[in-house]
């Protein structure tokens, strides 16, 4: 598949254009049921796992983390083929979401106090747990560090050992199950192949 690639110095508009496909791809499936969205199993060892609430600024840090990835790629086809196989992977998982929509039975106790319980009210309520499986939190988190196996390699570890924080704070702020961490694992692995293998420049 042939696309149109962006120079180093046209980020400053393409950025806001991912912002806005997530917008699109995400949050209306996020809000909007065709269909009633289904629980799934959990793992015994899943429900045993506490709430907690301070790694909700661990789980917003992807924000972070796809920002500063995309700055700090340089190499023209490098940052092309992750940005374009990460709208791709958000526009597959916007079907996925309104064909199979999937929920997680947050729980109805929780206590929102302090700055920490403001952000992670503002979460629960911008961000239903509709959306679960899979995990887009962490299938783009991980599909962006994978930019770095191409270039500036040094930075990969520490970006995977960030993915994996990011992916275990989805479970632990209670937004998905450990099944959509390891469907979302999956989700970027597959779309990082597809990237390589049929994005070419126009």
């Amino acid at each position: 598949m042939k696309l149109s690639f962006f120079k180093n110095k046209q980020k400053i508009w393409v950025g806001p254009l991912g912002i806005l496909a997530f917008m699109v791809f995400y949050m209306i499936p996020n809000h909007l049921h065709i269909f009633t969205p289904s629980y799934l199993p959990m793992f015994s060892f899943e429900k045993a796992i506490p709430f907690m609430d301070w790694t909700v600024w661990v789980y917003i840090s992807d924000y972070i983390y796809i920002a500063a990835a995309f700055i700090l790629f340089s190499d023209k086809d490098n940052m092309n083929k992750i940005y374009y196989s990460q709208m791709l992977l958000l526009f597959v998982s916007m079907i996925i979401f309104f064909v199979l929509p999937t929920t997680y039975p947050r729980p109805a106790s929780i206590e929102y106090t302090g700055f920490t319980g403001m952000m992670l009210n503002l979460l629960h309520s911008s961000d239903t747990p509709g959306n679960a499986c899979p995990s887009i939190h962490v299938a783009m988190t991980f599909l962006a560090g994978y930019g770095f196996l191409k270039e500036k390699k040094y930075l990969f570890g520490l970006f995977m050992f960030w993915a994996v924080l990011i992916s275990l704070s989805t479970i632990t702020v209670k937004q998905h199950y450990v099944m959509d961490v390891l469907g979302g694992f999956l989700m970027s692995v597959i779309f990082y192949y597809i990237g390589q293998r049929f994005i070419r420049e126009k």
